[in-house]
Formats: structure tokens, C-alpha cells, sequence
């Protein structure tokens, strides 16, 4: 056992997730963390790792997510256990096991539909565009700084946020500064006049490697949320990203996904 992984277990035995280890497997996680089942006593565990130094804040966003979605549609993805420092750096979130099936059948890619729409009909507890905690897409944090209206959050705490940290990078690209100036002043408030738009509650990186099937139940699960309350057409335009969602005809269908909504996404994608 590496020293990792013990004080992984000794972490989970002295907080009463579990008396004893039986075994410890190295599982799929993704390219950004270290994942591992821990067989126990008291059942299978989910562990992922990670040494970066902004990693503790990933894993309570990620944690954070999972509770909202999980109160929000119940069995629909992992329940979170324990989050945790590690001693050479770096952190560990723990959270149920879900063994996970290859298959994506029709049925299933509908029940996905449905339950994301129910998903997105869970909205802000204040009434507000944001979340109580920093999530992580992928690497890059995501300012959740609570707003009065999507506009705002919008370009402010997501293109204007990205902007920032891209130009931090190309400070002497100006074409990029130009360019991103213009999207966020003009192009954004074209994109959305006259449009309504509640806070709901979405996965926030729901690509096609963040959902799949409980082998157990046959229904869909998803995954590795970066959530907050936002504008349900986001949750959309992700789905499209790195090859589209499997079933993603049937998963639009069944959230109703009008015309105007597709013309939007279309820009979004650009």
C-alpha cells in the first residue's frame, strides 16, 4: 500500500466511513486525478487524488456539486463523503462507488433527458446566477461570485474571467484583447436581449465522458459536475464538445430545446 493510500485509509477508518481495508484498485478518472476503489468493510468507495496546489478547492467544488444535484435528483450521480488534505501536498475527495456500464441504449439516453430537465428545474436558492463555492472545469477555476442577472455573470464571471486569465498568458496578444472586448460588450448583449433566463441548476461540464449507466439500476449517472445556478442552454452547448453526448437528438428532445435556443448555441460554439 503507497503512504498515499494509507493515510487515505486511515482517514476513512477514523471517520467512521469504515473499520477496515480489504483491497485497493486503481480505476478510471479521468486525465486531470489519480482515481482508486477502496474495498471495505462497510462497502466500495470512489477516491480521487490529486498533487497540484488549487486541487482542495476543486474537490469541495466538485463535492459541493454533487450534493446540490444529488437533493436535486436523487441517484442521479455519487454522493460525496470526505474531502481532504494530503501531508505532501495536494487533496482527496472520497465519495460512493457507482459501477459503471459501457452501454448507452435509447432508453437510457432519454432517461437522461429527463432527469437533466428535472435537474434544471431546480432553481437558485436566492434567486441569484452563481454558487456558494469556486468549481473547476477541467483545470481552470470558475468564479461563481453571485449576479443579479445572466448578462452580467456571464460576461463577468465566465468569458470576462477567461479573457483574463488568457491574456495573463499573451499579455502582447492584442488581437485577442480586441477581439474578446467586443464578444463580451456586444455580441453577448445581442445574443441575449429579450431572452428570460432563470438561475437554474446545471452540471456545468457535462461532455460525453461525464455521464454514463449504473450497471446496477440501468439508469443514467453523471459526474465530475463543475456546477452553479445558471442558463440551462450552457449545460447544451457542453454536451457538444469533444463529441457530442451520445444520444444527444434524444437527450434535446426530451428538454424541449426550441429553435431559438439552437440558433443561440450556434454562436456559443463559434
Amino acid at each position: 500500500m503507497s503512504r498515499i493510500n494509507s493515510e487515505i485509509s486511515d482517514v476513512l477508518c477514523s471517520n467512521g466511513i469504515c473499520t477496515k481495508i480489504f483491497d485497493i484498485s486503481r480505476v478510471s478518472g479521468g486525465c486531470v486525478n489519480n482515481a482508486f476503489k477502496f474495498s471495505t468493510d462497510t462497502g466500495e468507495f470512489f477516491v480521487k487524488t490529486n498533487d497540484t496546489p488549487n486541487s482542495k478547492i476543486m474537490f469541495e467544488g466538485e463535492a459541493e456539486s454533487l450534493r446540490a444535484i444529488a437533493a436535486a435528483v436523487p441517484d442521479f450521480t455519487s454522493q460525496p463523503l470526505y474531502v481532504g488534505s494530503l501531508l505532501s501536498g495536494g487533496a482527496f475527495l472520497v465519495t460512493t462507488f457507482l459501477r459503471l456500464s459501457t452501454s448507452h441504449a435509447k432508453n437510457a439516453q432519454i432517461l437522461l433527458g429527463r432527469k437533466l430537465a428535472t435537474l434544471h428545474m431546480s432553481e437558485s436558492p436566492n434567486g441569484l446566477f452563481g454558487f456558494p463555492v469556486v468549481t473547476m472545469c477541467g483545470t481552470t477555476e470558475q468564479d461563481n461570485t453571485w449576479e443579479n442577472d445572466w448578462e452580467t455573470f456571464y460576461k463577468r464571471r465566465r468569458l470576462g474571467s477567461i479573457l483574463d486569465k488568457c491574456l495573463k498568458k499573451n499579455p502582447r496578444d492584442t488581437e485577442l484583447r480586441r477581439l474578446g472586448v467586443i464578444i463580451i460588450d456586444k455580441v453577448v448583449h445581442h445574443l441575449l436581449k429579450n431572452v428570460e433566463v432563470k438561475p437554474v441548476l446545471i452540471h456545468g461540464d457535462l461532455w460525453s465522458g461525464n455521464w454514463s449507466v449504473n450497471s446496477v439500476t440501468n439508469e443514467p449517472v453523471i459526474f465530475d459536475p463543475a456546477s452553479y445556478y445558471g442558463h440551462s442552454e450552457m449545460e447544451l452547448s457542453i454536451m457538444t464538445m469533444f463529441g457530442s453526448v451520445k444520444g444527444d437528438k434524444e437527450v434535446r428532445k426530451e428538454l424541449g430545446v426550441s429553435k431559438a435556443c439552437e440558433d443561440r448555441r450556434k454562436y456559443r460554439m463559434m
